[in-house]
């Protein structure tokens, strides 16, 4: 599932920046809107060769390099953009969720808090970077992460998805319930009934004397969390 969404996450974007009459990057952002990622991978190498746009040519490479799989060569090509483009946002949004994919999380936490110091009113970026610090089991900078985020956006149910699934987490059932609830006065009645079932799932598992170890569910719940998208 963390494939999947953040695979549809990583969108190509241009910058405000002229690219310039540069067809093979045009070709390639064609060819990746058609799914012909390995002739885009072509086209935007040869559009490296003009000189135009790098760093959103990188970008770009990055991200079908993303959508190949190739993680180690799209960690390569979006370190490149921001090395071209220190301020370049995305570019440092997109190689800490790179990191994140290939479980680098302490090396993502340092390119979410980079994209975050560039645009720190991002809801996405908070997110992420909350994401990355439950994923090294650093939970109160995790929840302090989202709580931010919801400063931004109070009134995005995913957020407090995913602090109900981290309270799941440290068994604090409570405060799970209570992001359950917040969800359901959203609206989002799909959402807090996936919620729901899950402190379900954990109440019976405790009621059975069912123990997982500490890993299993830290497990089940970063799936979780990755698959509402971060």
């Amino acid at each position: 599932m963390l494939r999947k969404k953040i695979l549809e996450k990583l969108k190509v974007r241009q910058s405000k920046e002229s690219l310039g009459d540069n067809s093979h990057y045009q070709s390639g952002l064609e060819l990746v809107r058609q799914g012909r990622h390995d002739e885009a991978v072509s086209e935007f190498k040869q559009a490296l060769q003009t000189g135009y746009g790098l760093a959103e040519t990188y970008l770009a490479l990055g991200s079908v390099y993303d959508r190949l799989d190739r993680i180690e060569q799209a960690i390569e090509a979006y370190s490149r953009a921001v090395k071209i483009k220190p301020d370049f946002t995305e570019a440092y949004a997109n190689l800490g969720l790179a990191y994140d994919r290939s479980a680098q999380f302490l090396k993502a936490i340092r390119m979410h808090l980079t994209a975050i110091r560039l645009r720190p009113d991002d809801v996405e970026l908070r997110k992420n970077l909350g994401l990355a610090y439950f994923n090294v089991g650093s939970y109160p900078e995790a929840i302090k992460a989202y709580k931010q985020a919801l400063q931004i956006n109070p009134k995005d149910a995913t957020i407090y998805y995913s602090l109900g699934l981290i309270y799941l987490d440290l068994g604090d059932q409570e405060s799970a319930l209570q992001q359950q609830k917040l969800i359901t006065e959203l609206g989002e009645c799909k959402l807090a009934s996936k919620l729901m079932d899950e402190i379900d799932r954990q109440f019976l598992r405790s009621a059975r004397g069912k123990f997982q170890t500490p890993e299993a569910v830290s497990d089940s719940t970063s799936d979780e969390l990755h698959a509402v998208g971060f």
